[in-house]
């Protein structure tokens, strides 16, 4: 049974945590699991043993975890764990599932989806105390569910060599992740190559086969993405929003701006200000 199965789930409890030094989760907690609950790692490194075998936690593993299993996990001490969490019940035809009539169709996942994952997490836990804030937040869990569920198939269906696949995965989940939280300080791709230990050559091409983008694009859209952001929420000058988001040549950001998203920024602000009047 899968969640495209006329199954819907119910959000109970949902968080978004930095874990505290020395944090651990001991053998009891699973032990108390009641529901299920959907672990997203979006910073940070460590482990987990599970009643399968001991995984590494990166940012954009997922965990769907099921009571009646084994979840114990720790921190790496130079880089703690960022974690969103949502408990949840599994519902058809409106009415609660016993957990024994559904069985999760995965239980580990290394998506390459982070920002997306995360961001849909985030407002499932931000939705919390609005007015009619249970039907949305339930409504965005069943499709994240779906949308995770269909990768983890895909990616299985594609697997070819495991080990150093996932490996690859890890290591450039990990870049893209430091890209996208601070694209101004983005390293030169060959920095970025020899910090993972890779040739240029080798590197850009592992990066473009798990993100389909070589990693000078990869860091231009994030750059673009971001200014898009100054220039709705800030006062910044088109010339203070290239600065900050690492261009040193505004005409050169005005013509990639233009590129990615078919407006000038100065067309872009403007146009965000009039659909405000």
């Amino acid at each position: 049974m899968s969640p495209n199965a006329g199954i819907t789930f119910q959000v109970n409890q949902r968080g978004r945590v930095r874990c505290e030094p020395g944090w651990h989760l001991g053998r009891n907690w699973a032990q108390g699991l009641k529901d299920y609950d959907l672990w997203f790692v979006w910073d940070g490194r460590g482990k987990m043993q599970t009643s399968h075998g001991e995984i590494k936690l990166r940012p954009g593993t997922c965990l769907w975890m099921q009571p009646g299993r084994r979840y114990e996990a720790g921190q790496e001490l130079t880089a703690r764990l960022g974690v969103n969490f949502i408990h949840f019940s599994a519902l058809q035809a409106g009415r609660l599932l016993p957990l024994s009539d559904f069985r999760p169709p995965f239980e580990v996942l290394r998506s390459r989806q982070v920002e997306f994952v995360d961001a849909v997490m985030r407002r499932i836990i931000d939705l919390e105390g609005e007015p009619d804030e249970q039907s949305a937040a339930d409504a965005l869990l069943t499709g994240l569910l779906a949308e995770l569920t269909r990768e983890h198939a895909s990616a299985v269906s594609h697997q070819t060599t495991p080990g150093t696949e996932q490996h690859h995965r890890e290591v450039v989940m990990r870049v893209a992740a430091l890209i996208r939280e601070s694209p101004a300080q983005a390293p030169a791709v060959a920095d970025l190559a020899k910090e993972a230990g890779y040739s240029v050559d080798h590197f850009s091409r592992v990066f473009l086969k798990i993100t389909g983008q070589r990693p000078q694009d990869y860091v231009i859209n994030a750059r673009i993405e971001r200014s898009r952001q100054l220039l709705a929420e800030s006062d910044l000058t088109i010339g203070g929003v290239a600065e900050s988001v690492g261009f040193q040549d505004i005409f050169y950001f005005s013509r990639q701006f233009r590129q990615k998203t078919g407006q000038t920024p100065t067309e872009f602000r403007r146009g965000l200000r009039s659909r405000e009047r």
